[in-house]
């Protein structure tokens, strides 16, 4: 009975004294959430073009050798990449990811013939700035004779433009933009002035990229449809096929 009776004071004790009261002054803390990064803000490094419905994406090889990381962008979306396969011969590469295309490229199956041909290019950042793009049309024009093994194309070219799809004007893409044009002693991309080297791009065109496509087992489209009709945008086209390539550390 005594340990009973021991029991019961200690628990009577125990309701009866005070309990601790919330400070009503005090604030919680917060949890620390990390900003995660909007895709449509982000500078890219260069550009890619997708060319299958499995989304691979084909690009300039020296915008993705050495990349500690390596994603693709698409308007809001933001994927890891890997680079699948590379080649020896020609500044170009494909890259893979998570992220599927509303649209891919149609390679043309003729090259183009001889003589200036108007053409479209841009990067994706240029893309997404360009204020016009639901009516630009051609940007440029083929460059005749400057060199046998690369075409060259007389447009502006802006930075992060390495990778670009080279449109002809029914839409095809006829090359994929991989340099500037160099003036220096020998150089065999010496095609303009100072003044005027800005204003020259360097691409690869389409047969060596089906080739390297085709040699390393990606698939990709060529036909020799029109893509686009007269007067429609080429801008637009350009901006569904295109990403953007993020190059880290």
């Amino acid at each position: 009975m005594q340990c009973v009776a021991a029991v019961l004071g200690l628990t009577i004790a125990l309701l009866l004294a005070p309990t601790a009261q919330a400070d009503p002054a005090a604030q919680p803390t917060p949890l620390a959430i990390r900003p995660q990064p909007d895709a449509r803000t982000l500078d890219v490094n260069a550009t890619g073009i997708f060319i299958n419905d499995a989304g691979d994406v084909l690009t300039a090889r020296h915008a993705v050798a050495g990349c500690g990381s390596l994603f693709v962008i698409k308007d809001a979306r933001v994927a890891r990449a890997r680079v699948r396969v590379v080649s020896p011969e020609r500044d170009l590469a494909v890259v893979g990811s998570t992220l599927r295309p509303l649209l891919v490229a149609a390679f043309a199956r003729t090259p183009p013939g001889g003589g200036a041909q108007p053409v479209f290019a841009a990067g994706y950042d240029a893309l997404r700035k360009m204020p016009d793009r639901a009516t630009a049309v051609v940007n440029g024009l083929t460059r005749p004779g400057a060199r046998a093994d690369a075409l060259t194309l007389m447009l502006a070219a802006t930075n992060g433009a390495s990778g670009a799809a080279v449109l002809d004007q029914a839409g095809r893409v006829i090359g994929v933009v991989t340099d500037r044009a160099e003036v220096a002693t020998g150089d065999s991309r010496a095609v303009a002035t100072r003044t005027d080297v800005a204003r020259y791009v360097i691409a690869v065109p389409v047969e060596p990229v089906k080739a390297f496509l085709a040699a390393n087992g990606v698939r990709y489209d060529e036909t020799d449809a029109p893509q686009l009709e007269p007067l429609q945008p080429h801008a637009a086209r350009a901006a569904t096929l295109e990403v953007g390539i993020l190059c880290g550390e």
